[in-house]
């Protein structure tokens, strides 16, 4: 590996490198710290390059990865594709739970600044189209529900019934990039403040309010298994929604959107889990998404009132 990062310069020549994945190293140079990806192709590599230097430009806080001594942001050796990135300072977000409200609300901002940004990058077309409908319908649903019996493929079958009633609703929602992985656990965090958005190797255009959905659900899901903490989620959407739409307006058909985005976003996890043989971890998504449907009209109330909130506020 020293090979590889001699080709970033001579002040690589010493570092030492820590494994955390098998694609994924901990570089410390000196005083500095860097992390190192080993990736699939050249290609996607220039456009996240590409995104994060016109990101950065606007104040966003991102860090593109490092040019190599050749002008280009990967390193190849060995038939391999590696990418150097700075490493950002702070503490990551994994441990988000319900009760951080203060870290809610700076979610909700940081998202609403970034989607402001990407939705003005001139390139968007380098990036796929992802149709997250289509895929839980077409694979994802037929999994889930071969993979239960009883009381849960009854609750199931109900709630196959609302996602079947969203597909019109889906089709309309504004679509633009988004980062697509948008978990708490790729934020770096100082305090309350977000000083950091990681990893946009998933980018996608898709329907925005996925990104706001996607880092909600991430939070429920993290402590679901804790119990009472989780009563608590439903304060933590409506922080991080009315930051959002303090930055970024939503109009009413997203906030309808968003419990039927997080059915999709739990029903998409429990068949990769079911489907990688990790019964047990499926089996949790299903409870966050049996759960969520309890809470439905509770929350669909909730996220109106804060749209609506903003819309009184933006005609004030």
């Amino acid at each position: 590996m020293r090979a590889v990062l001699g080709k970033w310069g001579k002040q690589f020549e010493e570092a030492v490198l820590h494994q955390v994945t098998a694609k994924v190293w901990r570089v410390e140079a000196g005083s500095e710290a860097y992390t190192l990806k080993r990736r699939a192709d050249h290609a996607t590599v220039w456009s996240e390059y590409n995104l994060l230097a016109w990101l950065k430009s606007r104040g966003l806080p991102v860090l593109p990865p490092m040019l190599s001594v050749d002008k280009v942001p990967w390193v190849h050796h060995g038939g391999e594709i590696y990418v150097l990135y700075p490493y950002v300072q702070g503490s990551p977000g994994e441990g988000v739970c319900p009760t951080d409200l203060g870290k809610a609300r700076s979610l909700g901002a940081f998202l609403a600044r970034l989607h402001g940004a990407m939705a003005e990058y001139p390139k968007a077309d380098e990036f796929p189209r992802q149709n997250l409908y289509g895929e839980v319908i077409s694979w994802a649903w037929p999994t889930a529900r071969k993979c239960l019996s009883g009381h849960l493929r009854g609750r199931l079958e109900d709630i196959g019934e609302s996602i079947a009633q969203f597909s019109n609703l889906y089709e309309g929602l504004p679509r633009q990039l988004i980062h697509r992985d948008a978990h708490p656990g790729n934020v770096v965090f100082e305090g309350d403040d977000v000083v950091g958005m990681l990893d946009f190797t998933m980018v996608r255009t898709e329907a925005r309010i996925f990104d706001v959905c996607y880092c909600a659900t991430a939070v429920l899901s993290n402590c679901f298994p804790k119990g009472p903490i989780r009563e608590s989620w439903d304060l933590f959407v409506q922080e991080l929604l009315r930051s959002y739409v303090e930055i970024q307006p939503l109009d009413r058909s997203e906030g309808y959107a968003f419990v039927y985005m997080a059915y999709l976003i739990q029903v998409l996890f429990a068949a990769y889990y079911f489907d990688l043989g990790l019964d047990d971890q499926a089996s949790e998504n299903i409870a966050v998404l049996t759960w969520l449907y309890d809470r439905q009209s509770a929350l669909e109330s909730l996220i109106d009132r804060v749209i609506r909130d903003r819309e009184r506020g933006l005609d004030d």
